[in-house]
């Protein structure tokens, strides 16, 4: 089916952000529980718990477009949990997994992030009005705020001997 306005593609894309945003409800909590380091658990957990209010944020704006919410896959997504998946087979060492797990949260941090920029821009431009980009707003908010929660945790202490430990001298 051909898309051929920029409506159809701001649903597209919501459809695939709201599909990313279920999806990491999941992989959130798989991340807390496997961490070892308990900042990183705890922030995962925390964000698993904001996920689920931008789940239902999303499901507001297609309400407000007085449609069903829909989920659409995201390659994107899709690519970077098989990415994650493959490290957490071939690595044993916690600490390093713990790399893993932080660096797949920034990567998915910052992709959320572009798409709920891209997704607000759209909207502007459709002048979609405020019930639909105040919420695209607040998860945008908070998907900046994990990523720099992340980006804290990753010059902490507790990484610091991680990193001293991998990084040849």
């Amino acid at each position: 089916m051909a898309m051929n306005d920029l409506h159809e593609l701001f649903i597209h894309k919501l459809a695939q952000q709201y599909y990313v945003e279920q999806e990491l409800v999941d992989t959130l909590d798989e991340m807390a529980r496997n961490t070892t380091n308990d900042r990183m658990s705890q922030g995962f957990a925390d964000h698993r718990d904001e996920t689920r209010t931008q789940v239902e944020r999303l499901e507001e704006v297609f309400a407000a477009l007085d449609r069903p919410a829909e989920a659409r896959d995201s390659a994107i997504f899709e690519g970077l949990e098989e990415d994650r998946r493959e490290l957490e087979a071939e690595i044993e060492d916690d600490e390093m997994l713990n790399m893993v797990y932080l660096n797949a949260g920034m990567m998915t941090e910052r992709i959320e992030m572009t798409a709920y920029e891209g997704l607000t821009t759209i909207a502007e431009q459709l002048e979609l009005g405020n019930d639909i980009q105040r919420p695209l707003e607040s998860n945008y908010d908070e998907e900046k705020s994990a990523f720099r929660e992340l980006e804290t945790l990753a010059t902490a202490k507790d990484m610091k001997s991680l990193w001293d430990r991998l990084t040849p001298s």
